[in-house]
């Protein structure tokens, strides 16, 4: 989002309605596509479950508090953003488009040609209650066989353009969009958090050769699959750290916002020899008499649901046939990627190699 320039610079603004925390990031971006973080606004979410508001008022609130905190923080006057989101309502499929070149043209690839075919995808149907949120390039094909990237200017009787749609229930993108603008702010763009996450952590050669990112939140968990500089595939599923800290609740016997704390805090996938006999103790709060148990214990809950996650995200790509498409690696992001161990579990479950994400280009 432009909100002022110096001659070769521009500030934008990312907005993320997270399900525990709102997050308003301003970045200045150089002529040459870097960009160098300028500061950070946050704040606790409220009416949010699963990436998706539920109560529009307190999300609305919370939205405004992390706004204001970007803006104290950087001495900015925010009056455009974009906006990150996620949720189940989210879907996404490949599509393809087709025209034929004109012999006036000499069967050449024109810009008339490109941008024709950009119209056909943008009317591409959706279910009727959806709405598009990204028509992302994967390629072309030319007279239905030889693969390009760059087509301008080749000669061909036919060219077909691959696109990944990605679509959201219309209401529930509007209610998002409405948590932030007023009549001080702008929306100037929605973006899928998981397409964002793959931009963040994944060099040019990663995104060639076939990763899968994973993106670990509260309430949800992003996953996009890239090859060839494109997102081939993308899903959102309704797990997250959220379901962690309710295990913990439950089979701890603590309050949920003690097991929240516990998790952040003391969390582990990985139980060293040394630690099988350690204790945690939870002192005593208001309407909470204190704890003591294993380490080991908290271990064996947090592996059980982080197990399950992840091997949601494996069947899910095996029945998509997709793996044979991801020559690197998997990397995790996100909020729930800081769990100790979490690369050395998910290596044992997933069939490729393992590493933790993070932003690349900041400065």
């Amino acid at each position: 989002m432009i909100m002022r320039r110096t001659p070769s610079n521009e500030i934008l603004i990312a907005t993320d309605l997270g399900t525990q925390k709102m997050t308003v990031a301003v970045a200045e971006m150089a002529a040459d596509g870097s960009l160098t973080l300028l500061g950070v606004g946050e704040s606790a979410s409220a009416g949010m479950r699963k990436a998706e508001v539920t109560d529009f008022n307190h999300a609305r609130a919370a939205a405004r508090m992390a706004l204001a905190e970007a803006e104290r923080r950087t001495q900015a006057e925010i009056s455009e953003v974009y906006l990150t989101l996620s949720g189940t309502h989210l879907s996404s499929r490949n599509e393809s488009v087709r025209v034929a070149t004109l012999s006036e043209d000499e069967h050449r690839v024109t810009e008339e040609t490109l941008e024709e075919l950009n119209k056909l995808a943008s009317n591409l149907p959706l279910n009727r209650d959806h709405a598009i949120l990204h028509e992302l390039l994967r390629g072309y094909s030319l007279d239905r066989g030889v693969a390009s990237h760059h087509p301008l200017g080749v000669h061909t009787e036919q060219i077909e353009a691959h696109y990944h749609l990605v679509s959201g229930k219309r209401t529930r993108l509007q209610t998002a969009v409405q948590c932030v603008a007023d009549q001080k702010i702008r929306v100037k763009g929605c973006t899928f958090s998981g397409y964002a996450s793959g931009l963040a952590v994944l060099g040019e050669e990663a995104r060639n050769r076939g990763t899968v990112v994973v993106d670990l939140g509260a309430g949800v968990t992003d996953v996009t699959v890239w090859r060839d500089d494109a997102v081939v595939h993308s899903v959102v599923h309704g797990v997250g750290g959220d379901h962690l800290s309710q295990d913990l609740s439950i089979g701890l016997e603590i309050p949920y916002a003690r097991a929240e704390k516990l998790k952040r805090e003391s969390g582990s996938l990985v139980l060293d020899p040394s630690e099988k006999d350690e204790k945690i103790s939870l002192p005593r709060e208001i309407s909470f008499d204190g704890k003591t148990f294993y380490k080991e214990a908290m271990v064996q809950i947090l592996q059980s649901r982080t197990a399950e996650i992840l091997e949601i995200i494996r069947d899910d790509l095996e029945a998509q046939n997709l793996w044979g498409a991801v020559e690197t690696d998997v990397v995790i992001t996100g909020g729930g990627a800081r769990m100790r161990g979490l690369a050395r579990l998910a290596s044992e479950i997933l069939p490729r190699p393992v590493r933790i994400g993070r932003a690349r280009d900041f400065l």
